[in-house]
């Protein structure tokens, strides 16, 4: 088992129920100052989640960014917007056809030695509906957070999911199905294996 180059545990919430998950990929720069400017780089892509390229298999997850107003969002994501996620898998009819989260988190730090970037988001329900389910297939307690960290000559992109349990509650037969397969790992939820290419390439 791989070990984290950057610690960085500290700043994800703790598993207390369902499945966790931790992927991550380093880079080691020339330089302290050539890592710290690429640090700046690589957290700006961060925010621009329309440009993530996740796979399944051979077909992508794409993601689209959606303002707190539920309008077209700018490039960078802000705290309060919401993500919609098109998966290679059924479509979420609660979520008109998507996967729902709201980015309910976003802090960068800088310390003596360390620097981080991280974006934390949570299964919502879908802003263009009225019934407020949760609109994923993991209930509202579950989290993904995203967090570029920079210490010495290395950077490290990882993402760590929480309190994973498929939404299968007062949703219907079709949707708990739907949910179940994708939350328990059947295309991409519960999957390490994408993540971590996507830390891989998210710092090529």
């Amino acid at each position: 088992m791989k070990k984290y180059a950057i610690q960085v545990l500290q700043w994800v919430p703790e598993n207390k129920q369902g499945s966790e998950n931790d992927a991550f990929a380093v880079r080691d720069f020339d330089s302290v100052e050539s890592a710290k400017q690429s640090f700046e780089r690589y957290a700006q892509k961060l925010l621009q989640i329309n440009e993530w390229n996740v796979m399944a298999g051979k077909n992508p997850t794409e993601f689209y960014l959606v303002s707190a107003k539920n309008t077209e969002s700018s490039l960078f994501a802000k705290e309060n917007d919401f993500v919609k996620i098109k998966m290679p898998a059924p479509k979420n009819k609660i979520g008109h056809g998507y996967d729902w989260v709201i980015i309910n988190k976003l802090i960068k730090s800088t310390e003596s030695e360390l620097q981080y970037f991280l974006i934390q988001m949570k299964p919502h329900s879908c802003p263009e509906s009225a019934s407020g389910k949760t609109a994923h297939f993991y209930t509202d307690k579950a989290t993904n957070t995203f967090i570029i960290a920079q210490k010495g000559t290395k950077i490290q992109m990882s993402v760590h999911g929480r309190n994973e349990i498929p939404n299968t509650e007062n949703i219907g037969l079709i949707s708990r199905l739907r949910n179940m397969f994708v939350g328990m790992g059947g295309i991409f939820g519960g999957s390490k294996i994408q993540w971590e290419a996507f830390a891989e390439e998210f710092i090529k």
